[in-house]
C-alpha cells in the first residue's frame, strides 16, 4: 500500500488530499445529528415538564372525570355537535328563558344554495342557528330558523317532503343510518317519523314517541325545541340535522336545505360531544401549534383532547424574474441538495382525535404512577411523534393521565435547513479548495515537467553536456527554484568535466606520440645494428605493442573528432547501391580469408550523405564482422528498401550478442569479447557507426540471426 502511494504522481496526491476535505461534511453531519439528538432530548424534557404542569393543575379535580362530563374532543371537526351542561331541564314551551345559560354558544348557518355559506347570502331569507345542551339523561336541541314563508304539512298528501321540516340523520356505532323527519301541521307539538332514504315516506305509519319536539312561530320564522334521550344517541353514535325550506304552498317543492355541517354532504354526521366548561377553559389555554394534549381516565378512555400535530406550511414561491445566472445556479444546486436530503413531511397521518379509547401499553405504566417519555412513528411512518405522559392524582388515587404529543418536525426542519446550508457551504469551500489545489498542482507539475525537459535536453544519451545552465527566469525563489539552480551548478561542473574528457584523447595522443616515436625509431635502429634480432620473438612482441598503442590512440582521437568533422561536412546525392558495391569490392582484397557477397536492389537508392563517412561506417561494421567470424566464413552485405528508407545489413557467422548488451551495444566503451589478440576492443567502433548513421538522419541496431549462429548489424538511412 505504501509503495503504491509513493508511486502516485504529485497531482494525484494533491487530488487525494483535496478529497480528504470530504471529512468536513462528515464531521458537520455528525455534529448536526448530535445536535438533533440534543434538541430531541430537550423537547422530551420540555414535554414531560408540560405534562407534569397540566397534571398538577388537574390533580384533586375528581369532578372533571365524572362520566357525565367526559368529552371525546374539545375542538372537533365541522360535523361535530357540542352539548353544553344545563343547570336544569328545558321546558318545551317555545320560550328562551331556560336556554339563557348556553345561548351564547349558539352556532349560525346561512346559505342561498344547499349546503353552502357564501358571503353574499341573505340571512333574513333563510338561515339557521342552533345550540345543544344536556341535563342528566336528556339532550336538548334548540333550532331557530329565519324563514320568510312558513309552509305547514298538508295532511292530504301522503309524502312528507312537502312542507318546512327538520331532518335528523342518526348513524349508529355499527354504521347503520336512521332517518328521522320532524314536521308540523301548526305551531305546537311536532310529528316525528322514521322515514326512508329519500325523506319522503314513513317506514312506520305512526309517529315515534322517543323524540319530543315543540314548534313555535317567531317574527322572523319559527323556533323548535327538541328533547332526545341520551341512550338513543349513545357515546359513539353520530348525529346530523338539516333545515328544509318550502316557499310555494301550491307546488310545495323543496327550495333550500341548510345543514349543521356547512359545505358537507347531506349524509355526513358528527358526534354529539358533552362539553365540560371548566375543563374547556383549562385546555384552551394549553393549546399550542403542532402539539396535542390528551386527558385519559384510569380506564384509558379519552376524556378530552386539544390541538393537532400536523401543520401545513406554505412555502413562498421563489421568483425567477430578474434573477442573475449566479443566483440561478445557486437555486439549482439548492434544489439538487433538497432532492438528496430527506425533508420532513409537512402533512402526515396519525391517530384521529375522535377516538374514545387509547389502549397503548405504555399508557398503562403512566396510570400506575410512572411518568413516561418516548418517541413513536406516525401511522404513515412519515413523522416521529414525541409522547410524554404524567399521572393525574387525587390523594393516593390516580384519576387519569395527561398525554402530551408533539411531532419532531420542527426540529427535523431545523436539521434539514442546517444540513442544507452546511452542504452548500461545504460544496463551495470544497470547490474553491479543489480548484486552488488543482491550480497549484498544475503549476507545480508544469514547473517540474519543464525542469525535467530542460535537464533532459541538457545532457545527451551518452552523457555529453549540451547546456551548462538552466534559465533562472523559470525558477523563482522557492524550493523548486533552488533545485533548478542546484542542477544548473551540477551541469556547469559536468560541462567542464565533459570538455576535459573530450580534450583528453587529443592531449593523450599528442603526449604519447613522442615516446612511441622514440620507441619505434629505437626498434628500427636496433634491427639495423643487430640484424640477428629481427626474427626474435621479443622484438616482434615489442613492435606489435607499439602498433596496438598507435591503433588505440587513433581510435580515441577518431571518435572524439568525428562529430566536429561531420559538422563541417557537406552532404551530396549518391546511390547507396553503387557506393556499397564499390566498397565491398575492396574488402575482398583486404580480407582474403572471408568471402563477401553483396545483395542489392535492382534500382538505384538515392540518399543525401557523405561518401567518406559512410565508407568509414562500413569499415567499422565489416571490421567487427571479420573479428567475430571464424576463418572461411562468408560475410553478406544486403541492401533493401523499406518504404522511404534504405536498409544496409551486414551478416556474419559467429558468437551471438548477449541479451543484456543488445540495447547498449552502440554506446561508447561497450564490448562483449574479442577473437583476435592483435586487435584492441575499446567499444568505440559501433559508437562511431551510430554517430555516422544519426548524422545521416538514420539509425543503427543489432540482432542475432535466426538461420545460423551469428549477428546482423543494420543501418537505416532515409531516401531522397
Amino acid at each position: 500500500m505504501l509503495k503504491t502511494l509513493r508511486a502516485l504522481s504529485i497531482k494525484t496526491k494533491l487530488i487525494l488530499i483535496a478529497l480528504s476535505l470530504l471529512v468536513i461534511p462528515w464531521m458537520g453531519n455528525y455534529y448536526v445529528q448530535e445536535m438533533r439528538q440534543f434538541l430531541l432530548r430537550g423537547q422530551q424534557d420540555a414535554q414531560l415538564l408540560a405534562a407534569n404542569g397540566i397534571a398538577t393543575v388537574l390533580n384533586d379535580r375528581q369532578e372533571l372525570f365524572n362520566p357525565d362530563t367526559g368529552v371525546q374532543e374539545l375542538l372537533g371537526s365541522k360535523n361535530d355537535l357540542y352539548a353544553h351542561a344545563l343547570p336544569s331541564p328545558i321546558q318545551l314551551d317555545g320560550e328562551l328563558t331556560d336556554w339563557e345559560p348556553i345561548l351564547e354558544q349558539s352556532n349560525y348557518y346561512v346559505g342561498d344554495t344547499p349546503f353552502s355559506c357564501e358571503a353574499d347570502d341573505d340571512p333574513d331569507d333563510f338561515s339557521l342557528s342552533n345550540v345543544i345542551g344536556y341535563h342528566e339523561d336528556d339532550i336538548y336541541v334548540l333550532l331557530e330558523v329565519n324563514d320568510d314563508q312558513i309552509v305547514y304539512r298538508d295532511l292530504e298528501r301522503l309524502q312528507l317532503d312537502n312542507s318546512d321540516q327538520i331532518r335528523i340523520l342518526l348513524q349508529l356505532p355499527d354504521g347503520d343510518l336512521r332517518h328521522y323527519l320532524l314536521v308540523a301541521r301548526a305551531p305546537g307539538r311536532m310529528s316525528i317519523y322514521l322515514v326512508d332514504d329519500e325523506w319522503k315516506l314513513p317506514i312506520k305509519g305512526e309517529a315515534i314517541k322517543t323524540f319530543i319536539a315543540e314548534m313555535s312561530e317567531t317574527p322572523w320564522g319559527y323556533r323548535i325545541e327538541l328533547r332526545i334521550p341520551r341512550n338513543v344517541i349513545g357515546t359513539r353514535s353520530r348525529l346530523g340535522y338539516s333545515a328544509v325550506d318550502v316557499d310555494n304552498i301550491e307546488t310545495r317543492e323543496v327550495t333550500r336545505t341548510l345543514s349543521t355541517s356547512p359545505r358537507q354532504a347531506e349524509g355526513s354526521t358528527g358526534q354529539v360531544l358533552l362539553n365540560s366548561p371548566e375543563l374547556t377553559k383549562i385546555l384552551k389555554g394549553l393549546d399550542r401549534p403542532q402539539s396535542r394534549i390528551w386527558i385519559l381516565d384510569k380506564e384509558q378512555r379519552v376524556r378530552a383532547v386539544v390541538g393537532g400535530l400536523s401543520a401545513n406550511i406554505d412555502q413562498p414561491e421563489e421568483s425567477t424574474e430578474n434573477q442573475s445566472w449566479l443566483v440561478g445556479l445557486y437555486r439549482k444546486v439548492q434544489h439538487g441538495i433538497d432532492s438528496i436530503l430527506k425533508k420532513p413531511a409537512d402533512q402526515f397521518i396519525d391517530i384521529p382525535t375522535d377516538v374514545a379509547y387509547r389502549p397503548d401499553k405504555s399508557f398503562a405504566r403512566i396510570l400506575k404512577g410512572e411518568p413516561l417519555v418516548q418517541a413513536r412513528p406516525s401511522l404513515d411512518q412519515k413523522a416521529q411523534i414525541i409522547v410524554a405522559g404524567y399521572p393525574i392524582r387525587s390523594e393516593q388515587n390516580i384519576l387519569g393521565a395527561v398525554i402530551v404529543e408533539q411531532s419532531s418536525n420542527a426540529i427535523m426542519e431545523r436539521q434539514f435547513s442546517l444540513l442544507r446550508s452546511l452542504t452548500l457551504v461545504t460544496l463551495l469551500v470544497f470547490a474553491f479548495v479543489l480548484f486552488a489545489l488543482l491550480t497549484f498542482a498544475w503549476r507545480l507539475t508544469a514547473r517540474i515537467r519543464r525542469l525535467y525537459q530542460t535537464t533532459e535536453q541538457s545532457i545527451t544519451a551518452e552523457g555529453r553536456v549540451l547546456e551548462d545552465r538552466i534559465p533562472d527566469r523559470s525558477y523563482p525563489r522557492d524550493e523548486l527554484g533552488d533545485l533548478g539552480r542546484s542542477i544548473t551548478g551540477m551541469l556547469t561542473r559536468l560541462s567542464g568535466y565533459t570538455r576535459y574528457l573530450e580534450g583528453m584523447p587529443d592531449t593523450l595522443a599528442h603526449e604519447m606520440n613522442n615516446p612511441l616515436n622514440v620507441v619505434s625509431s629505437s626498434l628500427e635502429i636496433l634491427q639495423t645494428d643487430l640484424p640477428g634480432v629481427v626474427d626474435n620473438k621479443h622484438m616482434q612482441r615489442a613492435q606489435n605493442g607499439v602498433s596496438r598503442l598507435r591503433s588505440i590512440l587513433t581510435s580515441l582521437t577518431e571518435a572524439a573528432n568525428l562529430e566536429d568533422a561531420m559538422r563541417d561536412e557537406v552532404k551530396q546525392k549518391l546511390d547507396i547501391n553503387a557506393l556499397v558495391t564499390e566498397i565491398v569490392g575492396g574488402y575482398n582484397l583486404s580480407y582474403p580469408d572471408h568471402p563477401f557477397y553483396v545483395q542489392t536492389e535492382p534500382t538505384a537508392l538515392w540518399i543525401n550523405g557523405s561518401p567518406d563517412h559512410l565508407a568509414q561506417m562500413f569499415d567499422k561494421i565489416v571490421d567487427n564482422a571479420v573479428q567475430f567470424s571464424s576463418l572461411g566464413n562468408s560475410i553478406i552485405v544486403r541492401i533493401t528498401q523499406d518504404d522511404d528508407h534504405a536498409n544496409i545489413s551486414i551478416l556474419n557467422e559467429g558468437p551471438t550478442i548477449p541479451e543484456k548488451l543488445r540495447e547498449r551495444l552502440f554506446d561508447p566503451m561497450v564490448s562483449f569479447g574479442k577473437t583476435n589478440a592483435k586487435h584492441s576492443h575499446l567499444g568505440l567502433g559501433l559508437f562511431v557507426v551510430r554517430l555516422i548513421s544519426e548524422y545521416h538522419n538514420g539509425s543503427a541496431w543489432a540482432e542475432n540471426r535466426n538461420d545460423v549462429e551469428g549477428v546482423i548489424i543494420t543501418v537505416s538511412i532515409p531516401l531522397i
